[in-house]
């Protein structure tokens, strides 16, 4: 951690050097990369933040620039998530920045949000915010909340400490197709940085155990009027019930395409297995540990809790599928392989 850098924080007696290094601990995931997503990257990024995950499948668009304010006119057409970590990292340097650059859905959101500490929702249609939702209950993930109108901001905390999810606020979500997006209704750019650089406020006060999180509350903000108002909500058990229901049955894919493969192999707490042979492996590999399927159950399992992920990779997808499916009949749902192997892994990401 380079202190030189975070001078003014370590001056102040509610972070200090205590709570820099919780900063520097913490892991917290940005699910979009917008008009909100990138005040709140920046502002988790000169925080601190240890290891900042993005997670956006759309691309740069110049109509966008004036309000998305990492990106720049030379971004246009590239990946949001690429682009944002470049632009980052020329602020700070010394942090951890993981891409995951797609759209989340049901199947993949359970395994997004695993490694993290903190979501924040930065996304701005209804259907993803309750997919997110859902997910952290799931998981028990503390929540940031935004979203704006035109003019208008709104900003809460859920599932923190028992507290309120966004069922509870907002019990159904409304009919997608009745809310316009932001580019079809306007987004005033001073609101979508105000309410983005809040977002990461609370996600940093959750990290740093603050007792002020705005759980519970919903605070509206008008900026022009420079108006706010906090609006109470509480627990409805019958609301959060749907969240539980919402994954229960959804399958989960045992083996994944070369570009999903790779880049859930990019996060953190997993293990990376190449099952072939010793002579196969000195030829090419992709990293990782290696394990022969011979020998796999030499592999001590019991110092992996059972939703700990398992990435297997082999020549043509024959061996790993059966190391993944291995594990999960020991229990280990979340043991993928790599489909069709690595020489279909090497063709894919070099013709993508």
């Amino acid at each position: 951690m380079n202190k030189e850098y975070y001078r003014s924080h370590l001056k102040l007696d509610f972070i200090a050097m205590t709570g820099q290094h919780k900063l520097h601990r913490a892991k917290i995931l940005v699910i979009g990369a917008g008009g909100l997503g990138c005040p709140c990257l920046t502002a988790l990024s000169a925080s601190g933040i240890g290891n900042i995950g993005i997670a956006d499948g759309d691309l740069v668009s110049s109509t966008n620039i004036s309000r998305q304010t990492l990106f720049n006119y030379a971004d246009t057409g590239k990946f949001k998530t690429t682009a944002a970590i470049q632009s980052l990292i020329s602020r700070n340097p010394y942090l951890l920045y993981h891409e995951h650059r797609f759209f989340v859905n049901e199947e993949n959101i359970l395994s997004l949000i695993e490694p993290y500490d903190i979501v924040i929702d930065a996304t701005d249609n209804f259907h993803t915010r309750y997919l997110i939702n859902d997910a952290c209950v799931v998981k028990s993930k503390p929540l940031v909340y935004g979203a704006i109108f035109q003019t208008e901001g709104h900003l809460t905390v859920f599932n923190y400490q028992n507290s309120p999810t966004l069922r509870c606020l907002f019990r159904e979500p409304e009919q997608e197709e009745a809310i316009p997006s932001c580019a079809d209704r306007g987004a005033y750019m001073i609101t979508t940085n105000m309410i983005g650089t809040m977002m990461a406020n609370e996600a940093i006060k959750v990290a740093l155990n603050q007792e002020d999180v705005l759980t519970g509350k919903l605070l509206s903000f008008e900026a022009l009027g420079a108006a706010t108002m906090l609006t109470s909500y509480h627990t409805d058990k019958l609301s959060e019930n749907k969240s539980y229901l919402r994954f229960k049955g959804v399958p989960k894919a045992i083996e994944l395409a070369a570009e999903d493969f790779a880049e859930r192999t990019q996060t953190m707490g997993m293990e990376l297995i190449d099952v072939r042979t010793t002579s196969e492996r000195k030829d090419q590999h992709i990293g990782g540990k290696h394990i022969p399927l011979q020998d796999l159950d030499q592999l001590d399992l019991t110092r992996f809790c059972d939703n700990h992920h398992f990435y297997f990779y082999c020549q043509t997808g024959v061996r790993s599928l059966q190391a993944a499916k291995r594990l999960r009949s020991k229990g280990f749902k979340n043991a993928f392989s790599l489909k069709n192997g690595i020489t279909s892994f090497n063709y894919q990401l070099q013709n993508s």
